[in-house]
């Protein structure tokens, strides 16, 4: 019997219809013993089709004795995949007709030839793909939408974008307060990504697939940028964690989203984890979350991150406070055998041999309680803690200071093919550039401590004070970070540096 192989990826107007493959075929058939198998909305990149592997089964029990197609690519358009079909059909001594191109492999040109055709349908795909990939690379610049559904707290709204067709994110009210909430839980740092999913779960909330909250779900949620009102902390934040920034700083202004995108470097890496070669583009929608919150929660994951990863970190309320007094690194726990002791970054890589004797982490924090308790009985009514201003003033010095940090690592790899005269005047402008660099943090400084603080009133210390003892770990972190600058350790003595 012979077979007739017809297959339609998509029905298009420029595409051959099933009805017309299959006359072609006709034209190659003198009997009426034939069966037509047909492969209706199925790409020719692999092999997965219902009537085709049918077809495949009728020839390994000796059915069919020839199959004829209208075009080689209605078999498939991969090479590997065609060489393994031509080899089940000599196996089984089936010819096979392309009825267009009008190949015969029952002799050996006619083989020659088929291979040919075949390397040039499997360009023909390669080139397709990568027409698609690049097509959906100039979409995300352009901060068209990318498909997919969207993410928690949003919908899809029809739109139109530099003329284009698209869609953009819409916010759903009553989702987004829940994810301002789980923003604020996490930030809270008493509140796990498991606490958090159980809490979700508890009020019978779903993702937008429909399923339960898990830690990982939670983690993704609160590592996506699409949250977060953009400003100059976001950009340097998302420039130094790899990514390619499409959008210009001045894009970054405290109002919009982020879209990312690029390719995982393994299939178990969370996109939003490890941004390096991916891409940032200002999307159109609004943030919903503000920069300093998202940023927040993207310190303390970073910091569980590498915990995680180390081991370290959860031995302490005083974790992240800690500096070297010599080098300046952050000093760390290190648990080995039962003894807890602390060592610095500047240690760990080699250059950093000052300190003579091992500190033992329980002597820092009982010199540290007893040095932060004094100063809370010590306050009076209320005082001031500094956090990060958000206002414009700010994040529009911000973005000249990353121009110019920009500016300056040019000038630097410029130096490297110039010569001394030349590289003499670079070396001026470096040193310009570097004087307008501090005029600019200290302008960023001054307007931080100007016009944004935290007032933490007479009640919140007294609480701090009764209730020191019955604290779990990370209440005291909290309260230690709320107070505390850093810890400064040398072999003489442990200084406590207060944000009062």
């Amino acid at each position: 019997m012979i077979a007739i192989y017809t297959r339609q990826s998509v029905d298009k107007k420029d595409s051959i219809s099933i009805e017309s493959q299959i006359g072609f075929c006709m034209k190659e058939i003198s009997s009426e013993n034939y069966k037509i198998y047909t492969d209706k909305g199925y790409s020719g990149s692999n092999i997965n089709r219902p009537a085709f592997e049918e077809m495949i089964r009728d020839i390994k029990i000796g059915i069919i004795k020839k199959v004829v197609v209208y075009k080689l690519d209605r078999i498939s358009r991969s090479l590997l995949d065609f060489a393994h079909i031509i080899e089940c059909f000599d196996k089984y001594k089936v010819e096979f007709i392309s009825q267009t191109e009008k190949f015969d492999t029952s002799t050996s040109m006619g083989r020659a030839m088929l291979s040919i055709v075949m390397v040039f349908a499997q360009l023909e795909r390669e080139t397709i793909q990568q027409r698609v990939k690049d097509n959906y690379y100039q979409r995300g610049k352009a901060g068209l939408y990318l498909g997919g559904i969207a993410p928690y707290g949003y919908n899809k709204v029809q739109t139109f974008l530099n003329g284009k067709k698209t869609y953009m994110f819409g916010v759903d009210k009553e989702k987004c307060e829940i994810v301002r909430h789980i923003y604020s839980m996490y930030a809270e740092k008493s509140k796990s990504l498991g606490v958090i999913a159980r809490y979700l779960n508890i009020k019978k909330l779903k993702t937008n697939k429909g399923y339960n909250w898990t830690p990982t779900t939670v983690g993704r949620l609160i590592r996506n940028p699409v949250f977060v009102k953009a400003n100059a902390d976001v950009y340097v934040y998302l420039k130094n964690k790899g990514a390619i920034i499409n959008s210009d700083i001045n894009d970054f202004i405290g109002e919009n989203g982020c879209y990312v995108y690029g390719e995982r470097k393994t299939k178990t890496t969370s996109k939003f984890t490890d941004l390096t070669n991916n891409f940032v583009t200002i999307a159109p929608h609004k943030g919903i979350i503000s920069s300093e919150l998202w940023l927040k929660c993207q310190y303390r994951a970073d910091e569980n991150r590498a915990i995680k990863n180390s081991g370290k970190g959860k031995n302490s309320w005083l974790s992240g406070l800690m500096k070297c007094g010599y080098c300046g690194y952050a000093a760390t726990v290190v648990n080995s055998r039962g003894l807890i002791y602390i060592n610095c970054g500047g240690r760990k890589n080699g250059f950093c041999f000052e300190r003579k004797r091992v500190i033992y982490l329980r002597d820092i924090e009982k010199i540290a309680e007893v040095k932060l308790l004094e100063k809370i009985k010590s306050l009076k009514n209320e005082f001031y803690v500094e956090i990060s201003s958000n206002s414009k003033e700010v994040n529009d010095l911000k973005i000249k200071l990353a121009k110019v940090e920009e500016n300056i690592n040019k000038l630097i790899d410029r130096m490297l093919t110039l010569n001394e005269t030349a590289g003499s005047y670079v070396n001026e402008r470096i040193n310009e550039l570097d004087n307008k660099k501090k005029i600019l943090k200290n302008k960023i400084n001054k307007i931080s401590i100007e016009k944004s603080s935290q007032r933490i009133k007479r009640e919140d210390l007294s609480e701090y004070l009764k209730n020191w003892d019955n604290y779990n770990l990370e209440q005291k972190k909290s309260v230690a970070k709320a107070l505390i600058e850093k810890v400064v350790i040398t072999d003489e003595e442990i200084e406590i540096v207060f944000k009062i």
